[in-house]
């Protein structure tokens, strides 16, 4: 490591590619757990980019706080309005009442009902994108995610793909009017369809979530609407950044293509290395509410602290050559779905939809070819390619 002096993690443009993964390694070497205070944002913090410390911040719900927001941008008065109303900016015992609630519909026995058409899915978008590919892949991927969730959710089939666009524009808009704009149309979306619902009983996944027996977890109409919202958001965005970037990394790597294709690794270990490589969720924050201890420094009450799950991925003394793609990699600890109490609901899904997509690939494509310059997103929060130039051939 040349560099002496620390490299800006905040330098524009850093996201639009791949070169802040050097910039972690600097931090990791260096300055694990440093003090920033980046231009736009009202106030300094401390980041953290080793993996033991990562999930030291994670793990730690009684010190560490998620109310105040889970990520860098956010503003008092949006944080404050779904504080402990929605399970990802919630602590104890809000936190632990809603996810008693929301966890059902992502058990493994409601997933195992979900698998025959999770394999569906993705097998009719693989051999529609072999049978007509088009600029960007991710025109078809995209319908992955989107399609799983929205059924499983029990949404009208004929609002899956403005659902879809709606997510995207909340989360990738350059335009902060525009995501406001499609976060407000997606709640009152679903204020309508919970409203409805309290007086039809149709939709089979809210009325699940709204009946509970006495005495036992309950979840009130607001906090549910706040909570559909993250689940659709989960649901889509994340696991459509992996199957792009699991997609451009088999196409870059045709050896580690070959040793899926060939059977010589199991497409659910494979699905391992791409959740750790494409790390859809890029940071995650926690505010201290008393004074705790991470790595050598001691972070006082009410400081913010910014963890990097893309650093922590990378950590070389975790991961054998971390800067490797390996599909067989094994003992794959990754934290691309978090750790601790705010681990993600739909890990499980995620997992189920990203293996079936590489069986339906062994099924039905010979080849993968990357025809243009991919394109990311440059967001530092969810991160992930935007375009995908690749094409499938049988």
């Amino acid at each position: 490591m040349k560099q002496r002096t620390a490299p800006d993690l905040f330098e524009p443009g850093l996201f639009d590619g791949t070169g802040f993964y050097e910039v972690f390694a600097w931090y990791r070497a260096h300055d694990p757990v440093s003090w920033l205070h980046p231009a736009g944002e009202p106030e300094g913090f401390w980041s953290v980019t080793k993996y033991r410390d990562v999930v030291s911040v994670h793990r730690d719900s009684t010190r560490m706080s998620s109310t105040k927001g889970m990520r860098l941008g956010s503003t008092d008065p949006a944080v404050g309005a779904v504080a402990n109303k929605m399970l990802i900016v919630s602590d104890p015992p809000e936190h632990t009442r809603m996810k008693r609630v929301l966890i059902q519909p992502f058990s493994h026995q409601m997933l195992a009902r979900a698998e025959a058409y999770v394999e569906e899915v993705v097998a009719d978008v693989v051999a529609t994108a072999v049978r007509n590919p088009e600029p960007d892949l991710i025109t078809h991927l995209e319908r992955i995610p989107t399609d799983v969730i929205c059924a499983i959710m029990g949404l009208p089939r004929s609002d899956w793909a403005w659902m879809g666009k709606k997510t995207t524009e909340a989360f990738e808009s350059p335009s902060e009017v525009h995501r406001i704009t499609a976060n407000s149309e997606i709640f009152k979306y679903f204020y309508d369809m919970v409203r409805e619902n309290r007086r039809t009983a149709a939709n089979d996944f809210i009325s699940g979530l709204t009946a509970h027996a006495h005495g036992g977890p309950h979840i009130s109409d607001e906090e549910l609407v706040f909570n559909l919202s993250g689940i659709l958001a989960g649901g889509n965005e994340t696991t459509r950044y992996t199957l792009a970037a699991l997609t451009l990394q088999l196409a870059q790597h045709p050896d580690q293509w070959r040793r899926i294709d060939r059977g010589e690794v199991d497409p659910a270990v494979a699905t391992e290395e791409g959740l750790r490589w494409s790390v859809p969720g890029m940071h995650v924050m926690r505010t201290a509410t008393e004074a705790v201890r991470v790595g050598d420094v001691t972070i006082e009450p009410g400081q913010r602290v910014v963890t990097w799950i893309g650093s922590a991925n990378r950590d070389e003394e975790v991961f054998a050559a971390p800067d490797t793609f390996d599909v067989g990699r094994t003992g794959n600890r990754h934290l691309s779905f978090g750790t601790g109490r705010h681990m993600c609901l739909g890990s499980r899904l995620a997992r189920l939809e990203v293996t079936a997509y590489l069986r339906t690939l062994r099924r039905m494509v010979g080849s993968m070819t990357i025809e243009d310059e991919p394109r990311y997103n440059g967001s530092n929060f969810t991160w992930g390619l935007n375009a995908l130039p690749v094409v499938l051939r049988p």
